[in-house]
């Protein structure tokens, strides 16, 4: 059926039904885990939502708890459509998400599971492990200072989502597997509730893969504790709005629309600060290639001198570049090189700095990307097997957050 017929069917209903589903604290005090509710064709979040309020007890905890919205497992915005049959979850915050919790070649493998059954350190490590990884990360959350830690999920969208974070901490962490496991009824003292492991090449990027994807883990799925300490009634754990809830994307990401466009986002409102950011590219030859750039006798003439401005003037066209990338009054730009002939290795670090309301990681990454590919321009005459192997943010500073990509660590303050 298309889209139209669908629509058109929907018109001609006097209403629709939706299930709307409870957790947490919110199932506890209603006393069910599900209501249906009956809507207008056509009623979006926001409707069902005023609906909802009106049931009590469910519209005095609406009232007082912060929840956002999921639509069939998608986070969801108050303008979202619902259609006939549609599971509309309250998400009330997640336990995790704020610093009261006592928990803190190869085709890339994943592996995660959301269940009742007991972690194993061990079988996570070997789901990791192979030949070509230099470095294994593994994190344990683990049950302290209460008697046990109850754990409520919304089992199938939790499995969705912490997938979802681990595929991109995979991408952006050059990570070559990652393994989540999470526990959910009771986890007795001294046991853990969640295992991360990961692998990679090198234990800069396996440090860095395992932070971010227990973090987001810990403030993005739809999971809750409640802590039982001996002798005291049981205790839902404070926890955080997910962060997937910025904007009013449905989606969770800045650049899309509630309809799932590309977009530009909005900063007029954010204030304006010193932007910093620094970004990394290696170029990858034979020592030979290497003795050349370093010598500065390249086929076709000084290699590292036009490869700076190359990434200098990149910098400045970024917002031509990329689409969505907002065009900057950029205040210096640099980039520098470090040449190890032995190793055939050539590094580029691009350094851009502003003073506005986004932040420069993109022009930092352009220009030592783009500095890279002159590299290659510059060299591809006497050798055809260089490699550019990657291009990574090292550190941005100004604005809400902080990053440093430095010795295996990820710090956002």
């Amino acid at each position: 059926m298309t889209g139209a017929g669908v629509a058109d069917d929907v018109d001609d209903l006097d209403e629709i039904v939706v299930h709307v589903r409870l957790f947490a604290v919110l199932r506890e005090r209603v006393g069910v885990d599900a209501v249906e509710l009956a809507l207008r064709p056509g009623a979006t979040v926001a409707d069902a939502m005023g609906a909802l309020a009106q049931q009590e007890p469910l519209g005095q905890l609406l009232a007082r708890i912060p929840v956002h919205m999921a639509v069939n497992r998608d986070y969801a915005t108050a303008g979202t459509v619902l259609r006939p049959d549609d599971e509309l979850a309250l998400i009330p915050p997640v336990s995790g998400g704020d610093g009261a919790d006592p928990e803190s070649g190869v085709a890339p493998r994943l592996h995660v599971r959301v269940s009742e059954e007991p972690l194993s350190l061990q079988a996570l490590s070997c789901a990791v492990g192979d030949p070509g990884s230099g470095a294994i990360v593994i994190f344990q959350g683990v049950t302290r200072e209460v008697e046990r830690l109850d754990y409520e999920a919304y089992i199938a969208m939790a499995q969705e989502r912490i997938e979802a974070i681990v595929r991109e901490c995979i991408a952006a962490h050059d990570l070559r597997a990652a393994a989540v496991e999470h526990r959910v009824g009771s986890v007795p003292l001294g046991e853990p509730s969640v295992i991360v492991a990961v692998s990679a090449a090198h234990r800069d990027e396996a440090f860095a893969g395992a932070r971010e994807a227990i973090d987001r883990l810990k403030a993005e799925a739809p999971i809750w504790k409640r802590e039982h300490a001996a002798g005291a009634p049981g205790r839902w754990a404070t926890g955080a709005e997910p962060p997937a809830m910025s904007g009013d994307s449905p989606h969770g990401l800045s650049h899309l629309d509630e309809h799932g466009r590309a977009r530009m986002v909005d900063v007029g409102a954010k204030q304006e600060t010193e932007r910093v950011a620094r970004a990394r590219a290696r170029v990858r030859m034979s020592p030979a290639s290497a003795r050349a750039v370093a010598a500065g006798d390249g086929p076709k003439g000084e290699v590292l001198g036009v490869a700076r401005l190359a990434g200098v003037q990149a910098a400045k066209l970024t917002g031509q570049l990329i689409p969505l990338a907002h065009p900057l009054a950029l205040t210096f730009v640099d980039v520098h090189a470090r040449v190890e002939v032995e190793q055939g290795l050539v590094e580029l670090v691009g350094e851009v700095r502003t003073i506005g309301r986004t932040g420069v990681e993109m022009e930092a990454m352009t220009a030592c990307a783009v500095a890279a590919l002159t590299v290659y321009d510059m060299v591809k005459g006497i050798e055809r097997e260089v490699e550019i192997e990657h291009v990574v943010l090292l550190e941005k500073h100004g604005g809400r957050s902080d990053y440093r990509r430095e010795d295996g660590r990820n710090q956002s303050r």
